[in-house]
């Protein structure tokens, strides 16, 4: 009954803060999972829930992406993904897992600390070493923990980029770099058939989940919702070094 419970709240996160905030779902939800199954199951389980909300949020969000953006972190994720790959294979769980809540409280500290240093000062655009550069590392972590979404969202962040724009672009990257993750874990093992039909009776809350999300994107500060995400990431980070 946890681990129902758990994967039907993790799944209406992924919807809400994919669709609704363009990311964070894999510091939320790859902690939580990682809490009662093992880190590579967790890691497998979470994929084909990203990659259809993935699917799901495009079509809210269709072609209101900067191309810009695209052009640069994309073909940098696809290095990221052939690294990322290579270790994936090397690590176990609990060494993993360790890894991935160190990950996360850092992630979460430096997503606070770029917030305080953008106030009052001037956006930058698009840099294509920078972006590429941010790609690769989005890759690599994307494919190890599923962590790589908060670096993408944290370089799109601060071009103060419109909402519905920054949304777009972060599920586009978010797409592409899941659909190149997909041949890596079925190689590797970390998805398969019976992770598949797991996680199947959940599928479509994933799109209720985004609905709501889609929702929240025009109703509720984003501000409040990243504090509290932010809260649970560094929570679940402690947790996830002391498991």
């Amino acid at each position: 009954m946890i681990k129902f419970s758990v994967l039907l709240i993790g799944t209406l996160l992924i919807g809400i803060t994919k669709a609704g905030f363009g990311g964070g779902a894999g510091l939320i939800v790859g902690p939580m999972l990682m809490l009662i199954y093992p880190t590579k199951e967790s890691l497998g389980m979470m994929l084909p829930l990203l990659f259809i909300c993935d699917i799901v949020s495009l079509f809210f969000y269709w072609r209101k992406w900067d191309k810009l953006n695209i052009a640069f972190i994309v073909p940098g994720a696809v290095v990221g993904i052939g690294i990322g790959s290579i270790f994936l294979g090397r690590f176990d769980d609990r060494i993993l897992a360790k890894m991935i809540g160190i990950t996360a409280i850092g992630f979460a500290l430096l997503q606070i600390l770029q917030h305080q240093r953008l106030k009052g000062k001037e956006q930058f655009k698009t840099q294509p070493g920078l972006g590429i550069l941010v790609g690769a590392a989005t890759g690599f972590f994307s494919t190890i923990a599923h962590l790589g979404g908060v670096l993408t969202m944290m370089f799109l962040l601060s071009q103060n980029l419109k909402n519905q724009v920054f949304v777009a672009t972060a599920t586009l990257i978010y797409f592409s770099v899941n659909l190149l993750k997909i041949p890596v874990y079925i190689k590797l093992n970390v998805m398969n058939a019976q992770i598949l039909l797991r996680i199947l009776p959940f599928f479509p809350l994933i799109a209720i989940g985004a609905t709501l999300g889609f929702y929240l994107n025009h109703r509720t500060s984003a501000k409040a919702f990243t504090r509290i995400i932010l809260t649970i990431v560094f929570l679940t980070g402690i947790k996830l070094i002391l498991k």
